[in-house]
């Protein structure tokens, strides 16, 4: 899974603007750690659901948090995901996945941009 910086990183300049190509990296990293653990998925909507049916409870639970993940990265990537705000570039959905899986300074600018939001509302 792979964004191009164009589209992980679109903005006026924004903290969020700041914070997507970070976020985004961190979400795909975990994600690509889930799909390296997992089976292959297939594409075929048939052999998916088998796919599906076959895994333990604990690659089933792996195989949702992926399809969150990859779901959230579409999102942050431009490509507006179900259950989120089209026009929320930085769903508080990707920041929770992203704490604790990004280095430091992605860290402090994921609480100052928390406190901020936090401050207009």
């Amino acid at each position: 899974m792979t964004a191009t910086t164009a589209e992980a990183g679109q903005g006026t300049g924004t903290l969020a603007d700041a914070l997507r190509l970070p976020v985004w990296n961190a979400l795909a990293e975990r994600a690509d750690g889930l799909r390296r653990a997992l089976p292959d998925r297939p594409e075929n909507a048939e052999e998916r659901f088998q796919w599906l049916r076959a895994l333990s409870p604990a690659q089933a639970r792996r195989a949702e948090l992926l399809d969150r993940l990859d779901a959230l990265c579409g999102h942050l990537a431009g490509r507006p995901a179900p259950g989120y705000a089209p026009d929320d570039s930085l769903p508080d959905a990707a920041l929770e996945a992203a704490d604790g899986f990004c280095g430091e300074e992605t860290a402090e600018l994921i609480a100052a941009y928390r406190a901020g939001q936090r401050a207009r509302r």
